[in-house]
């Protein structure tokens, strides 16, 4: 099978590395500047307990040049969010694109993006849990020996069996669902843990679970998302090592004293080092672009269309819309958990 795995991040040089450890036909699409150092240097995976592994890594300069005169049997998109739309409509002109597609990306969203440019074709939602970092151009890092994925079909009676059984050949634990809206949510659930806090405060999960009140808002946009996930009629589903369905009515229906510590354990062995993805969307700099609308921001817009308040999720979102606009100075929040316990309680007033 020939795969096309396009963005060269964390996710997608991890999986191509895998991948092409396990004797997949894989080509790399990166920028063109990450590509030119790929085709120098190759790619380098570092996984708890072993020694930096090198390999050289087919690799093209982009999306068209990767298809152009080759074809593939499933691409894997490893991009963030935001630029979903812009792969699939440059697969969209591709004059042969491949069979399958699967969205990889965090935050649900980007599935119906592809469907949108791409009518009649198979795609698939995928989520992965291992925590990656980027070290350097080509060169990863895993935070946790936590090698788990899981996808589910975006159309009925579609037959991912052999795609699933390509990551079970390269070394993941994988499932399968029906829905793939549940899967994504469920993710989501995870996702956005400790995640637009550590980006607007600056802090780490384990001090925003430090804090009971900073705790509490965590608590409460999870609940708020659970709430709009009921709204859709979606329900969660357990991921490998997380069994989102015992925990979730714990969430819900536990009081916040007895959450916070717990929470706090979990998502300090769940992320290992790794600071939340959302914290780079603004430290060191700001990148002005980030996933928190696929996350936080998805939460708000479902929540606003079926009617549900969810002032946490959309303060989270609206603070982070503006520091990534440039309207206000991230330093002005950074440190100051008053500020923004004050904006959630005025969004409660609106």
């Amino acid at each position: 099978m020939n795969v096309l795995v396009i963005g060269a991040g964390a996710i997608g040089t991890f999986l191509a590395a895998r991948l092409q450890r396990a004797g997949v036909e894989v080509v790399l699409a990166a920028r063109p500047g990450m590509a030119a150092v790929i085709e120098e240097q190759g790619i380098c995976l570092e996984e708890p307990g072993l020694a930096p592994q090198r390999s050289r890594a087919a690799v093209a300069p982009g999306v068209p040049a990767a298809l152009s005169g080759k074809r593939f049997d499933v691409a894997v998109l490893a991009v963030k969010a935001y630029h979903t739309e812009e792969v699939a409509q440059e697969l969209a002109r591709a004059p042969a694109r491949p069979a399958a597609l699967i969205a990889m990306q965090n935050g649900v969203g980007s599935e119906e993006t592809l469907a949108e440019h791409l009518p009649g074709s198979a795609i698939i939602a995928g989520a992965l849990t291992t925590p990656v970092a980027v070290v350097a151009p080509g060169h990863v890092r895993v935070a946790r020996a936590s090698f788990n994925c899981a996808f589910a079909p975006c159309a009925p009676y579609q037959d991912i069996s052999p795609l699933a059984a390509l990551f079970v050949r390269a070394g993941f634990r994988t499932q399968t669902f029906g829905d793939f809206r549940s899967l994504k949510w469920s993710k989501l659930l995870m996702n956005i843990l400790a995640n637009a806090q550590s980006a607007i405060l600056g802090y780490t999960p384990a001090q925003i679970f430090a804090s009971p009140e900073l705790a509490n808002l965590e608590i409460r946009a999870w609940r708020e998302a659970r709430k709009v996930m009921r709204g859709l009629g979606l329900a969660t589903v357990d991921l490998a090592g997380y069994p989102l369905r015992l925990v979730s009515p714990l969430i819900e229906h536990l009081p916040p004293a007895v959450l916070q510590p717990l929470l706090g354990r979990v998502i300090a062995g769940g992320r290992g080092s790794k600071m939340p993805s959302l914290y780079y969307d603004l430290h060191p700099v700001s990148r002005g672009r980030s996933e928190i609308g696929w996350l936080n921001g998805a939460v708000h817009r479902h929540g606003q269309a079926l009617g549900i308040a969810t002032p946490v999720n959309s303060t989270f979102y609206s603070i982070m819309a503006r520091l990534l606009a440039g309207e206000e100075e991230a330093g002005a929040w950074q440190g100051h958990p008053e500020r923004l316990l004050a904006a959630v309680a005025e969004a409660e007033q609106d």
